[in-house]
């Protein structure tokens, strides 16, 4: 998927484009830069907003699926596996004895992958989800539909300021 995605954007943008979203692909996947900072960066350096916010959500969505379908293997680690077993055990039996709060974990997953933290919110959203006993395939869908929510909102709302503030001449007009 990673292999695609790179490819796709390496046919579809100019060469000085590709490097850039590469650069700022790279910049959002390590502290301190999150899709808050990247996407209007991006749109600032001339990337159409919407490609932008797709190619940021993809980041998360690839790498809220390595997480997820690969998370059982943190299981193994000397000393980080029992205690991550421990708090899921915790977890399972919190939601056993409130029922009512286990439908609320889906929105809540959606809602960390949304909203703007510094690194890829799909890392933080499986890990959560898995740690909460989400299955995979719940786990995947709240990453996908926070991503696209809070990425494409951010880009949105970017480039609208973008085009205001060049609008109004406080910025100017080419950029």
């Amino acid at each position: 998927v990673v292999f695609f995605h790179i490819g796709l954007m390496a046919v579809t943008l100019s060469q000085a484009d590709f490097a850039a979203m590469i650069g700022l692909m790279a910049a959002y996947l390590l502290p301190p830069a999150g899709k808050e900072t990247v996407i209007p960066i991006g749109i600032a350096l001339g990337i159409p907003w919407w490609y932008m916010a797709l190619s940021i959500a993809l980041i998360d969505i690839e790498t809220g699926l390595f997480m997820a379908l690969n998370f059982d293997l943190a299981y193994r680690i000397p000393y980080l596996g029992p205690l991550l077993s421990r708090m899921t055990k915790a977890t399972a039996q919190f939601i056993a004895d409130n029922r009512w709060i286990a439908g609320l974990w889906f929105f809540a997953v959606v809602f960390m992958v949304m909203v703007p933290v510094f690194g890829s919110g799909g890392v933080r959203g499986s890990i959560a989800g898995k740690l909460l006993g989400m299955n995979t395939l719940l786990v995947f869908g709240a990453v996908v539909a926070g991503s696209l929510i809070g990425c494409f909102g951010i880009a949105y709302g970017s480039d609208a300021i973008l085009g205001y503030l060049c609008a109004n001449g406080t910025l100017p007009k080419d950029l």
